[in-house]
């Protein structure tokens, strides 16, 4: 592609299927106790998702913002460069991860109820390698990323 809006977001979404499997299936082993969804919801609605309907609107709300995410990521790499992209993604997940876990923190709003250290761990590991999936995706669909 030669559009880097595009193949970043592009790669953010395809990126969030790994986040996804990660997520949910954590979730279903009883080894997390929030998916991602769940936080969008709570970000949006002040409440977690709660139906089938608001739970697949959230997913598709997630993996928009994933896409943006990806697309941000995509034009600062020229600036950095593509070099270890993929380590560089994970790190760029992380940081999203943190980010996104201390907002509630950092304005005072408990809307999100006490999160377990398992969840944490989980949701880390889910931006993780959303991040290094991002990376390796742009890398793989932008064959002159650093142009």
């Amino acid at each position: 592609m030669e559009d880097r809006f595009t193949t970043g977001f592009v790669s953010g979404v395809l990126g969030g299927i790994v986040s996804f499997i990660i997520s949910f299936g954590s979730f279903s082993l009883g080894l997390n106790t929030l998916v991602w969804a769940d936080f969008m919801g709570t970000f949006i609605m002040d409440k977690k998702p709660e139906g089938f309907i608001e739970m697949l609107f959230f997913i598709g709300v997630q993996f928009a913002f994933l896409g943006i995410l990806g697309a941000i990521f995509a034009f600062i790499i020229p600036h950095i460069s593509s070099k270890y992209i993929a380590f560089k993604g994970a790190m760029y997940g992380a940081t999203i991860w943190f980010v996104l876990l201390s907002l509630p923190n950092l304005f005072q709003d408990p809307i999100i109820e006490e999160i377990i250290f398992k969840t944490v761990v989980f949701n880390l590991l889910s931006a993780f390698f959303w991040g290094l999936a991002l990376g390796m995706i742009l890398k793989r669909m932008g064959s002159r990323i650093d142009n």
